[in-house]
């Protein structure tokens, strides 16, 4: 098995599979607040906006509350895409993701990391609409994501993603995933 990139920190990645919860607060003022907790309810990351801005930004934090990762939209492309910059050096490029064609029924999205502007390094493929997605890594799948809908996470405004993460793979990274593509969601349904 080829070894998979760690673009936050391979200190994220577990040896076994895990789940975790994403929870956002969607009729709130700060819309882009996540808190993201294991499937024991042990609390791993979380997401807070960076205002104000011309970009939309937000800043995924560990389980202390350190910054990890600046994410920032892009606002003059003409596919959805985001940056990702380590929160220390914003200087240092993380990852970058974008949609990978606008002219697709069914679009995917593509992350390249570093530099790389020319092969996809990760692909995110699915049903962005119903948010069910995977995640790749070139052919081999590394995270699947799956909304939650249920009656009480409805009553107390709460959008609820369960993320399976594969073992070796870094859970900063697919969180950081998983929040640009909940504001791509958002933004294509203000559209």
């Amino acid at each position: 098995m080829a070894m998979i990139p760690a673009p936050v920190n391979p200190i994220f990645c577990a040896p076994q599979v895990v789940q975790f919860i994403i929870e956002q607060k969607v009729f709130t003022i700060s819309s882009g607040k996540f808190v993201i907790n294991d499937a024991f309810g042990r609390h791993l990351f979380s997401v807070k906006s960076k205002l104000p801005s011309l970009h939309v930004k937000r800043v995924l934090c560990d389980a202390n509350g350190h910054p990890l990762v600046l994410l920032t939209k892009k606002v003059l492309t003409m596919h959805d895409s985001w940056e990702a910059t380590s929160e220390t050096d914003h200087d240092k490029m993380l990852f970058t993701m974008k949609k990978s064609n606008l002219l697709q029924l069914k679009p995917s999205f593509n992350v390249f990391l570093g530099l790389n502007t020319s092969k996809p390094d990760f692909t995110l493929k699915g049903d962005f609409f119903q948010f069910n997605y995977t995640v790749y890594h070139h052919d081999m799948i590394v995270a699947q994501v799956n909304k939650q809908i249920n009656a009480s996470a409805i009553l107390v405004g709460k959008d609820q993603y369960v993320v399976t993460i594969q073992p070796g793979v870094d859970q900063a990274f697919i969180a950081a995933l998983v929040v640009i593509m909940d504001q791509v969601a958002q933004d294509d349904k203000a559209e």
